[in-house]
């Protein structure tokens, strides 16, 4: 299995694809790689995918230290990747979590991006507490400090997404089960003590493709429709009938709409 210690942290990655132009793709918060399982098998016969998991998810290494978890490490993380990769100029799509530190790179990275894919993402994570998300959000935190990652991943989130897959949430209630405590308190501080880039997204020119489900939570579901104004030229889809993660609710719509936005801007 490829790894590699970056900043001190052993991540897991995976390349696929051997030719055309680099595409990178960022999960987002209690992901992994397999949240692009979808998109890796539709892409990797026409790009050079680079996909990893990021410090505390999946395969890679738990810091039990809560503060290493910040927005700011883990883009340090997947640019040290992207080099390892030898990627000069790429494609990058983020998700959730994995769209703040897309839109980081973005703005550290200008002249490095071939384009900008942002999915379910937002310019702040500091959701109100009466929107569905906080409150799922913190009754998992909370179930996980008092019994454990297996007893938070009992809990019921209320109706799944019209279009998952059964075996995807099955699936992916086990893989949080797994998960350190470390990792998911620790993430979602970072998160949430992440700046925020509401006043620095207008500097990105890099072309960008704003991707959310009209199911998804309304914070975040209205901060992809305020990006879409902040980002000069960015064009904005909202896929219907899915909530947080159309590449696995959608993916014929998630897919045909990235490949028109990869294929428009190559270089």
């Amino acid at each position: 299995m490829p790894s590699a210690v970056v900043n001190g942290v052993r991540l897991y990655y995976e390349r696929h694809g051997e030719s055309g132009e680099p595409l990178v793709f960022v999960h987002g918060y209690t992901g992994d790689i397999s949240d692009w399982r979808l998109q890796i098998a539709e892409f990797a016969g026409d790009y050079r995918v680079l996909a990893m998991d990021l410090r505390g998810h999946g395969q890679s290494e738990a810091p039990v230290d809560r503060q290493l978890y910040t927005v700011e490490l883990m883009t340090r993380d997947v640019e040290e990747l992207i080099d390892l990769a030898a990627f000069d100029r790429f494609h990058l799509v983020g998700h959730s979590m994995g769209g703040a530190v897309a839109q980081e790179i973005a703005l550290r990275w200008p002249e490095r991006l071939l384009s900008l894919t942002l999915e379910d993402t937002a310019v702040k994570f500091n959701v109100p507490s009466d929107d569905p998300a906080f409150q799922v959000r913190a009754q998992r935190i909370q179930t996980a400090l008092k019994g454990g990652m297996a007893a938070a991943a009992a809990l019921d989130s209320g109706d799944a997404p019209p279009h998952m897959p059964p075996e995807r949430i099955e699936e992916t209630n086990a893989r949080l089960a797994r998960m350190s405590l470390d990792a998911f308190v620790g993430a979602v501080q970072g998160l949430l003590g992440w700046e925020g880039s509401e006043t620095r997204v207008s500097q990105i020119m890099t072309p960008t493709l704003i991707i959310y489900g009209e199911l998804d939570a309304p914070a975040l579901a209205g901060s992809s429709r305020r990006m879409a104004k902040l980002i000069p030229n960015a064009t904005l889809v909202p896929v219907p009938e899915a909530s947080h993660s159309p590449q696995w609710e959608r993916p014929e719509i998630f897919n045909a709409t990235l490949r028109r936005h990869l294929e428009t801007n190559r270089a």
